[in-house]
């Protein structure tokens, strides 16, 4: 059982997909296949998927996978939900989009299998894909994500990297939360997939 199956009890626990990554994705073409890892109850994966993404949602947490499914149903919306621990998960097949929500820590006991996560991740990117991160701000993380693909992926470039506020607020209680992220998205631009 995941920590966050606890915490799933409360519907949309984290709001709605940042607005700026709503506009990105909107235009972004081919709407082709998206992995959310860690999608949680499907914040990401719903928008995606209205957009006319074919959605993949991988989480720990069997409460979210349930809730992103059976949002997906009420909107008549075809997502795939796989509940598994993403750091165990054999990854088979490539996407055209991979998104990464507030995933990666870059704390100094998970630094190793965090950049091994994303290193596999970027394996399974289809050529012309893209990799979507968000990362709390931190010049720290920031600085562990440009080292990793500029030692990895030196070619492939950069089409965002900037600062975001996002605001939260919870309906039933009126907690309010305001937090910094990085945006940070990578175009694969190898000719083959490299596999």
């Amino acid at each position: 059982m995941s920590s966050y199956d606890t915490h799933y009890q409360q519907e949309n626990l984290f709001g709605r997909p940042y607005p700026q990554f709503v506009a990105f994705m909107h235009d972004w073409e081919p709407k082709g296949s998206v992995l959310d890892v860690g999608c949680g109850q499907g914040r990401d994966a719903l928008f995606l998927a209205e957009l006319g993404y074919n959605v993949t949602g991988l989480d720990a947490s069997q409460q979210g996978i349930s809730q992103m499914l059976v949002a997906a149903k009420a909107k008549n919306l075809a997502i795939n939900g796989i509940v598994a621990n993403f750091f165990d998960y054999a990854f088979q097949q490539s996407y055209d989009a991979i998104v990464l929500n507030s995933i990666l820590h870059f704390y100094k006991k998970d630094l190793k299998k965090e950049l091994a996560l994303l290193y596999t991740l970027t394996t399974r990117l289809n050529p012309g894909g893209l990799i979507c991160l968000f990362v709390h701000k931190s010049k720290t993380k920031e600085q562990q994500l440009k080292q990793f693909f500029a030692k990895n992926h030196p070619n492939w470039p950069i089409l965002a990297a900037q600062h975001i506020n996002y605001i939260y607020e919870e309906p039933d209680s009126g907690f309010k939360s305001d937090s910094q992220f990085f945006m940070f998205f990578v175009q694969n631009v190898s000719v083959q997939s490299q596999r």
